[in-house]
Formats: structure tokens, sequence, C-alpha cells
């Protein structure tokens, strides 16, 4: 049986993902991993596929995306699928890049947390920002990633190479999933990046060569959150697009 691995954003832990793993069927063998403590994205991502099966699906969200995407490169033989969530699609702006390292630099636990919660409203859909269970779990993830991973994340986020044209070159399916009000990796752009890889809409269409295919779908009010935002909508996204993929 395949096995589905599961990849956290900036500020996300292993646990992030518990929502959505509840509502993937029962039988699917599931995995959620935290991404080590890394600045250099080759060595994280070196790092990342010693806990990875050979046929594995690999779902990333943002900063999971990054990685897995890198993953496909470095080490294709070990995905059968990929899943790709409000993930960014550009190389970052070299002075950006510097100022992200710069700010996540050196922080305490305090000073983490402070940045862990400020502008919520950016990345949650709506009024979710505000929300106090919204609010108590994002804290609880960030007292588990802590700065030192923030740190080095910051710079392995800034390192990433240019994904334009990834998915149609990817060595097995992917599905772009993106988020209807993401603030962060924008959804128009999200929707051009699957277009341009030849994926339809509702993560139906496909652009196929051989055993390779891109699709889209787009879950509804939603933010750049998404995995913790409507767990069950994206859960049921990448269930119907596997079977669908391995049918």
């Amino acid at each position: 049986m395949t096995s589905l691995v599961f990849l956290p954003g900036l500020h996300g832990d292993a646990q992030s993902w518990d929502p959505t793993l509840r509502a993937l069927p029962e039988r699917w063998n599931t995995t959620a991993l935290d991404l080590p403590a890394e600045p250099d994205l080759d060595a994280l991502v070196d790092e990342t596929a010693r806990q990875i099966a050979t046929g594995s699906v690999v779902v990333g969200h943002s900063l999971g995306g990054v990685v897995a995407m890198h993953l496909a490169e470095r080490h294709p033989s070990l995905l059968a699928g990929l899943v790709l969530v409000t993930a960014p699609v550009g190389a970052e702006d070299p002075d950006a890049a510097a100022a992200r390292a710069a700010r996540a630099a050196d922080l305490s636990p305090g000073e983490y947390e402070e940045i862990a919660l400020d502008g919520m409203e950016a990345v949650y859909y709506g009024d979710r920002g505000h929300d106090p269970q919204v609010r108590a779990e994002r804290l609880r993830a960030a007292r588990g990633y802590g700065p030192e991973r923030f740190a080095a994340h910051s710079v392995a986020l800034g390192a990433r190479p240019d994904r334009s044209t990834f998915p149609a070159q990817a060595p097995c399916p992917v599905l772009i999933v993106g988020a209807s009000h993401d603030q962060v990796v924008p959804t128009e752009e999200q929707r051009r990046w699957a277009e341009a890889n030849g994926a339809g809409g509702g993560g139906a269409g496909a652009s196929s060569k051989g055993a390779r295919a891109v699709a889209y779908v787009e879950i509804p009010e939603t933010g750049h959150m998404l995995p913790v935002e409507t767990p069950e909508e994206l859960a049921t996204a990448i269930s119907d697009w596997w079977r669908r993929t391995e049918a």
C-alpha cells in the first residue's frame, strides 16, 4: 500500500497535520514529519529523504511544498505522487531573502512566538486569525517548532529556486492545491502556475506524458493556512485525486 508523508510549513510541526490525517481513509498509511532545523536546502531535503520510503506520496504545505519539490528533484525514486498545498512558486529576491534571514536570527523563544502570532489575519481566511482556538493552535505549533527551526528554515526558504515549470517536469503525478483567499501565495498566482503546467480546474484536468500528470484543485473560503483551516476539504481533495491517479 502507498504511504503518504506530510511535511509542514513555516511555524508548523507534524501535529499540525493531525486534523487532515484523521479525515483521510483509515486504511491509508500516513505519517507527518517535523522538518529538521537545517538552513541548507539540499541538506534539509537529504535529511528528510532518509525518513521517506520509496514509492511514497509526499504532501507539502508552503515551506513543506518547497522541500517536497526539491525532494522530487534530488530523490525522484522516492515519490509516487506529489501534493503541493499553497506552495511558493518563484525564487525569492536576494534582498528580501537576506532580510528574512536577519529577522529570524538569534530570537529568544518569546520573541519568536510574538512573530509567529503577528499578522495572523493575513494567513487565515476572514476572521479566523482572531479565533482564540486558532491562535492557541498556532502558539502550540510555534512552541514545538521553536526559534532554531525558524532561523534555519528562513534561510532555506530564501534559497529556493524558481519552480515555475516544475509540475510539468516532475517525475510523478502532481496535485496543486490552492486556497481561494491566499494572501501569502496569491490565489491567482496558484491558478496561473497550474494552468501554465497543463492542469485543468477542479483537480480533474491533467497534462500527461506517460505516467506524469498535473492537476489543480482550489479549496473555497480558506487562506494560506489551508491544512489547519479546512482539513476535511483538503483530505477529500487528496483522496479523490489519488484514487483517480491510481485508477
